[in-house]
């Protein structure tokens, strides 16, 4: 047998310097892509992670790592698992959040607290050192929630705004379920309103809230907050967005106003608006502001109403709005369904409760309550939130009082088919003033009132009471005690029970 070392000897010297070259370089090469991957191994990163990005219950928060070490978050429920991800977590080399490992960027929570004084963990280690970021569960500058007593009654205490975008869901204990923020950029912008919880005729639930929507700020004036109804579902995930569909004198996409909303199903509604329409008023051309329904079903307008095509309602204006009112002459803040399909309506520039055919699709002012009625014994003026209730065959009404500074919670004993009122009742006057909004509902026998915004010289911090039927004071939620001003700015839009 060849030996092959001998065979190499043997071979010319040109032939053995080409096989020594060709050894040379590959030793060579194998060196260096040994020293390369050595290289690789030891480094350190050369771009350190220096963003995370955090979503929680649907909410993005971009993380700035290099300045942040607490951050406060915008939404957060405690009766269901709050759902984490985090989009970069490949980018770290471990990730806790309160203890629980992060696998595939994604973590579930079951929260217990929202306040001040509870916050989440997010532990998550970067070139070997360990570092913690601090998740707020209630956001720094929304004032905490002051309660005291017990409710009784079913259900929960839903929260809304004139000027914060804040949305609260608050149990029978004072302890806060849900809330919804958005911090504000500019001091003059209007609050998210009419925060509310909705049994469908589908059988699901959903809840709502009206939302500003800034390309239409030119429109918004005094009383009127023009936006987009939210339609979430029973986990508080987005379903829809609701504005006006095209109409006469209306284009897709107009906004809704956010005093009131009523659903039978997510594509089944009724919205209210406001839609400048010149008119002639006292032979002189002007502009009014024309309060608006209307009823969507599957995208379609089947009714639709205009306070300008009832010229009397011009004439109806209580005077003590005769010099604030502006274009805003009726003020349309509430809408009802009655048992008949028809609609009760509150208007309250011109203290005034109308029945409007809808059943029929006529349009027409079918019955009038007016405020200044003192022969029948009631009174009332710029009342809020009114309400059938077809067990006794009673309306219920929120009377802000302002002409008397007194505001009361009124019942009062209506044919629902002739607008009769037979007997009126005062629920409650304790001497307190709410100058506007506010809110009376019921759950069983007791009565919530929700104060709305305070008189103007009144320091009063109410936000909500629930009164058990013999008139006593269960439960209430206040602000924190501040200045009088502040008061107003953080007054309440509606407070409700919803069972």
């Amino acid at each position: 047998m060849n030996n092959p070392i001998n065979d190499i000897q043997t071979l010319p010297l040109w032939h053995y310097r080409r096989k020594s070259n060709s050894l040379f370089l590959g030793v060579t090469l194998f060196a260096f892509c040994m020293t390369a991957c050595t290289d690789n191994i030891d480094s350190p990163a050369v771009n350190p992670v220096t963003t995370m990005s955090l979503t929680v219950n649907g909410e993005r928060y971009e993380i700035d790592l290099t300045r942040e070490d607490t951050v406060n978050l915008r939404t957060l429920t405690v009766e269901f698992p709050a759902q984490f991800k985090i989009d970069n977590f490949n980018q770290f080399d471990n990730l806790t959040i309160d203890g629980k490992m992060v696998l595939d960027g994604a973590c579930s929570l079951k929260i217990d607290t929202i306040s001040h004084a509870h916050q989440i963990e997010i532990c998550y280690t970067q070139e070997g050192k360990q570092h913690t970021i601090l998740l707020n569960t209630l956001h720094k500058n929304i004032p905490e929630l002051q309660t005291s007593g017990k409710a009784t009654s079913d259900g929960d205490f839903y929260l809304s705004y004139v000027y914060i975008r804040l949305i609260e869901k608050v149990d029978n204990n004072g302890r806060l379920l849900y809330y919804r923020f958005e911090p504000q950029l500019e001091r003059n912008s209007t609050g998210w309103w009419d925060f509310k919880k909705h049994h469908a005729l589908d059988g699901n639930t959903y809840y709502s809230y009206q939302e500003p929507d800034d390309q239409f700020a030119s429109w918004r004036f005094n009383g009127f907050n023009p936006g987009k109804r939210v339609i979430l579902d029973a986990q508080y995930n987005k379903v829809k967005e609701i504005q006006l569909e095209a109409s006469e004198h209306v284009e897709k996409g107009y906004p809704v106003d956010g005093h009131d909303f009523y659903m039978f199903t997510p594509d089944h509604y009724i919205v209210m608006s406001y839609i400048d329409r010149d008119t002639i008023i006292n032979q002189r051309d002007t502009v009014l502001a024309s309060a608006y329904i209307q009823e969507v079903e599957n995208g379609q307008v089947k009714f639709d109403w205009w306070s300008l095509d009832h010229g009397e309602m011009a004439t109806m204006i209580d005077p003590c709005f005769a010099a604030t009112a502006g274009k805003d002459y009726v003020h349309f803040n509430s809408i009802d369904v009655l048992p008949d399909g028809n609609l009760l309506c509150s208007f309250r520039h011109i203290s005034s409760v109308l029945k409007i055919d809808r059943q029929g699709k006529t349009g027409d002012i079918l019955w009038r309550v007016a405020g200044a009625d003192n022969d029948a014994g009631y009174d009332f003026h710029g009342q809020h939130y009114v309400r059938y209730h077809e067990s006794d065959n009673s309306i219920t009404l929120f009377n802000n009082g302002n002409v008397t500074g007194r505001t009361q919670m009124l019942r009062l004993a209506v044919d629902v088919n002739t607008g009769q009122v037979s007997q009126s009742a005062i629920l409650l006057d304790d001497g307190y003033y709410s100058q506007a909004c506010g809110a009376l509902s019921f759950s069983g026998k007791n009565m919530i009132v929700g104060w709305g915004i305070p008189g103007e010289n009144d320091a009063n911090n109410r936000l909500l009471t629930e009164y058990d039927a013999t008139g006593t004071a269960m439960f209430s939620i206040c602000l924190p005690t501040v200045k009088s001003n502040i008061n107003s700015v953080l007054a309440s839009y509606r407070c409700v029970k919803c069972e």
